[in-house]
């Protein structure tokens, strides 16, 4: 069988990133230092506007840079 040299057969060629980043904002900042956990904190940030691992994982899967699958692969 031939061997893509280009992919490795894998379909895929270089790296993307997929990033989930929390901007630490002063109500963020409180709910750290007041022991709040981490789902409250997540919902908090993501109601400021935080994107999920998953958001752009799907966003880059609707611009053709990768498949749903290898998101789900990375993601999970």
């Amino acid at each position: 069988a031939d061997r893509c040299l280009s992919c490795n057969n894998t379909g895929y060629r270089g790296r993307r990133g997929v990033f989930e980043i929390m901007k630490i904002s002063p109500q963020i900042r409180d709910m750290i230092l007041a022991g709040s956990h981490a789902p409250e904190i997540k919902e908090a940030a993501m109601e400021e506007g935080m994107s999920t691992l998953r958001a752009d994982g799907l966003l880059k899967v609707k611009s053709g840079v990768t498949s749903y699958e290898e998101v789900l692969r990375v993601i999970v």
